[in-house]
């Protein structure tokens, strides 16, 4: 595997040739990046340690966004010892590219009665905002903007408020999170998409504490658990359960619905290729991230994989309908967009060639999957999975044989 810039985790564009192979081995991955940032923001109120923390874009972008309120923010390792309060003085904060910084941490940020402003990349100016705004000037904080830049300035009164998980489940997230700190608050969440994500916020709350240890991604994990099974092989994934409360934990049952095998084992999960896959249907209303990879794996299975239920996925880091489909279709493949997901025809022979990761960490992951079947493939733009798993075309290699 080659590209410029030497290891993942660099500062400048990378792209990524894939050596061909079959994985196989024992991995332990990074820490959810989803739990992190919750517990990160929860260790604020009384202080204490956060422990397995990744070091990705999103969590690094919300540490700063921290230490730009007043809190210090220690680091040791994978640990990070939140202590401190508030600055009683105006705030700037540059999220980058991750919308759930920016979302909780707006939210966040109303507590105080000083000016902070909100902000991030190009692609963060373009995502949905307006929802968690208007649910914070109803609670009787000072909101300039519907979209990113966004300035707000609090304090929050007590009140209730409602926030629909259709376009995004962050919005409700991002106020459940501050529950505790405003007396009378109450936040009555609707709707079916992506409601796993409040009840992964829910689970980090009740199950808080200093420390409090983050369990590895299975947002990760799903990519080289998708990898071994289209290779035929097995990956044991320490410290994973099968009950996680993670989001993209559904990759389990999907991958058994394919063909593969994915059964506990100690100290972790264990997935076995077996066979050749075969098409599914999977409805990712609740697990969107799982989408790209579920693509990818499709079009390396026989038959027509279906993945539907998602019209959210146009407003993630990019559409993911749409590069998604893209990336399939670049390597000669066959799929089409739906209105809410896509249709992959698997069983053609695909070809190599140089794909995008559309400035998305998923796509780069999903694009990683299918170059280990498909020789010469080279992932342009492979520095988006610093967001979230910046060492993830180096663990596919050292996995790879």
């Amino acid at each position: 595997m080659g590209g410029a810039g030497g290891r993942a985790g660099y500062a400048c564009r990378m792209d990524v040739t894939v050596r061909p192979g079959r994985i196989r081995g024992r991995i332990r991955l990074p820490g959810s990046k989803s739990i992190a940032q919750r517990a990160l923001i929860l260790a604020t109120r009384h202080g204490g340690a956060v422990r397995h923390v990744p070091g990705s874009e999103d969590v690094e972008g919300l540490c700063r966004g921290l230490r730009a309120l007043g809190f210090r923010v220690d680091e040791a390792g994978s640990e990070r010892r939140i202590s401190g309060s508030f600055s009683t003085q105006p705030a700037r904060l540059d999220c980058g590219d991750s919308a759930t910084a920016a979302r909780c941490l707006l939210a966040f940020s109303a507590l105080r009665d000083a000016e902070t402003v909100v902000d991030g990349s190009a692609r963060l100016r373009e995502r949905p905002v307006a929802p968690l705004c208007d649910a914070l000037r109803a609670l009787g904080a000072s909101v300039k903007g519907d979209a990113f830049p966004v300035t707000v300035r609090g304090p929050l009164r007590a009140g209730t408020v409602k926030l629909s998980t259709e376009i995004s489940s962050q919005f409700a997230t991002a106020l459940i999170l501050i529950v505790e700190r405003v007396k009378g608050l109450r936040v009555n969440v609707v709707g079916r998409r992506s409601f796993s994500y409040v009840g992964l916020t829910a689970y980090v709350m009740r199950n808080f504490g200093d420390p409090y240890d983050v369990e590895p991604d299975f947002s990760s994990a799903a990519a080289l658990a998708v990898a071994a099974a289209t290779s035929r092989r097995d990956l044991s994934l320490d410290a994973l359960s099968i009950s996680s409360p993670q989001a993209d934990a559904r990759i389990v049952p999907y991958l058994n619905k394919a063909g593969a095998r994915v059964t506990a084992e100690e100290g972790g999960i264990r997935v076995r290729g077996g066979g050749g896959l075969r098409g599914i249907r999977a409805n990712v209303s609740n697990c969107p991230d799982l989408a790209p990879v579920l693509g990818a794996m499709g079009a390396l299975a026989e038959g027509e994989t279906v993945v539907t239920g998602a019209p959210h996925l146009a407003f993630k880091e990019s559409d993911r309908i749409e590069s998604t489909v893209g990336l399939i279709r670049a390597l000669g493949g066959e799929a089409e967009p739906l209105e809410d997901g896509f249709r992959v025809r698997g069983g053609r022979r695909l070809r190599g060639g140089t794909v995008s990761s559309a400035g998305d960490h998923r796509i780069a992951m999903a694009a990683g999957v299918l170059a280990l079947s498909v020789p010469g493939v080279t992932v342009t733009g492979a520095e988006a999975v610093r967001k979230s798993y910046p060492a993830y075309f180096d663990d596919l290699a050292s996995l790879t044989e």
